[in-house]
């Protein structure tokens, strides 16, 4: 199996040198495909559907949690997909969708944003 793995919520180093030792086994009751589609329905059912999900990253937490990182996209009919507007963690093993309130706050903050970029001046009310 090849694949990333994305050591979330660890701290950002600049410079120098650090060491980084992993002996973890881990048991994959998930896979991407499945994080991703259920990622898809929730987004679409919670959110908006002009809103999609794309190929998940596996994320090991500072928590010891392991969970499919799964970016959410914003798409528009008269442009096609205008950008990334956050990520919904699925747990690795159970399949639990994060539908925490913060969650949903970054994602709809970020849609919104990027939304402005893209309607028209005439459209906004002062």
């Amino acid at each position: 199996m090849t694949g990333s793995i994305l050591l979330e919520d660890h701290p950002i180093w600049d410079t120098g040198t650090f060491d980084l030792h992993i002996d973890r086994r881990i048991e994959i009751g998930v896979s991407a495909e499945q994080a991703r589609r259920a990622v898809n329905y929730f987004v679409h059912m919670d959110i908006s559907t002009q809103m999609y999900a794309e190929t998940p990253t596996l994320a090991l937490r500072q928590d010891e949690q392991v969970t499919w990182r799964v970016p959410v996209h914003l798409t528009f009919p008269s442009f096609g997909d205008v950008g990334c507007v956050g990520y919904v963690h699925v747990d690795a093993v159970t399949g639990e969708v994060d539908q925490s309130a913060e969650a949903l706050e970054v994602i709809k903050h970020d849609a919104t944003e990027l939304a402005l970029r893209f309607t028209s001046p005439a459209t906004h009310r002062s």
